[in-house]
């Protein structure tokens, strides 16, 4: 949408902007509805309306059939069009690259993934993302054109303007502009962030931290790393690197992993050992919580979080690791440390590159100024 210079036609986009607003934050709306939501008068939500429905935002709705027959004529209902356009979320690993396409109320459309290799070269793995994207929005009937922003999660330390700076364990990765890598074969807006940081936020959106304002999310699986949430948005800090505890040794979180799986294997082996009383894999458990609880005691003394989420691998564990990992804490902290499983998984970072996504799209749509 665009705003033409002048009064009238920024008291017009305040209209529409108001109506629209109301339309998107609801499933659906009558005139009269819109009226008292947006609290100006009757002919200019209907002045919005026309200029939505022709810039193809808004769409009348054709009355129920299924209902008790009205007397007189039906009153005129209206909603945003989700299907005007649609977000991708896309999640960049070590060993997986994953897309979520929604709509643009976040509806998941369509999920896809493919393997991908610490040996694959930046261009590589830029690649393969790519064609991910564009497998996923085939699978949900849309093409390239309908994006309206995409979001991207990686692992490492990501800039402000979408370059990844520092990456452990990719250490080719660093250097490569994320946001120039995608937004030529999309068309849309790119927008970029560490991984944990955006598993965070997809756990705020639509996991376990939903209602919780300030939230440290830790992955822990081959590696352990973290993520932070304040007053429920993304705090990346000066450099992109807040929650980065990992690179500090003496934390205990950048061998732990390791340990853990050169005697087990797999998380699995590990706890359904542990689960089966073999006291082997309860003391290779209690030292992998006690590790872990160094580096999670340091983040919640600073931080003094509502909850914990703990995601990656070993959070399919659920109470065999939070359990000890509570009892650690308990020694190490002030106050109580409320923790949960993540409930989103391996997705959490792609959708929290969906809800990236919405933001941009979310701040074009309702901008008062300027080109949307």
């Amino acid at each position: 949408m665009t705003t033409a210079g002048g009064d009238s036609s920024l008291l017009r986009r305040l209209n529409q902007v108001a109506v629209l607003r109301a339309l998107y934050e609801a499933e659906e709306l009558t005139l009269t509805e819109l009226v008292q939501a947006t609290t100006v008068t009757r002919a200019t939500v209907e002045n919005a309306l026309t200029a939505l429905v022709e810039l193809e935002w808004v769409t009348e709705q054709a009355p129920a059939t299924d209902g008790p027959r009205q007397v007189g004529r039906p009153a005129k209902r209206y909603r945003f069009r989700s299907e005007s356009g649609c977000v991708l979320g896309l999640d960049i690993g070590v060993h997986k690259a994953l897309a979520v396409v929604a709509d643009l109320r976040g509806t998941v459309l369509a999920t896809r993934r493919t393997a991908v290799g610490p040996d694959h070269s930046p261009a590589e793995r830029v690649a393969a993302a790519r064609g991910l994207g564009h497998r996923t929005l085939r699978a949900a009937g849309l093409r390239a054109a309908d994006v309206q922003a995409v979001g991207v999660a990686t692992t490492g330390v990501v800039s402000a303007a979408g370059t990844v700076t520092v990456s452990g364990r990719l250490p080719d990765w660093a250097g490569t502009d994320l946001v120039a890598a995608f937004t030529e074969p999309f068309g849309a807006p790119v927008a970029v962030g560490n991984d944990c940081s955006l598993a965070a936020l997809g756990e705020h959106w639509r996991g376990v931290a939903t209602g919780h304002q300030d939230v440290i999310y830790i992955h822990a699986g081959h590696r352990i790393a973290a993520g932070i949430l304040l007053g429920g948005g993304l705090h990346a800090g000066r450099n992109g690197a807040a929650g980065e505890i990992g690179v500090l040794r003496s934390s205990g979180w950048h061998t732990a992993p390791g340990r853990l799986l050169e005697h087990w294997g797999s998380p699995e082996a590990l706890f359904s050992a542990a689960r089966d009383g073999d006291p082997h894999a309860e003391q290779d458990l209690c030292d992998f919580t006690a590790d872990l609880a160094q580096g999670v005691a340091a983040m919640v003394l600073t931080i003094d979080p509502e909850l914990v989420v703990i995601g990656g691998g070993l959070s399919r564990a659920g109470e065999s690791l939070l359990a000890p990992l509570r009892d650690h804490l308990s020694h190490l902290c002030l106050f109580p440390v409320e923790m949960a499983a993540s409930a989103l998984g391996d997705e959490a970072a792609a959708l929290g590159g969906v809800r990236l996504a919405l933001d941009v799209v979310e701040r074009a749509l309702f901008e008062v100024s300027g080109d949307s």
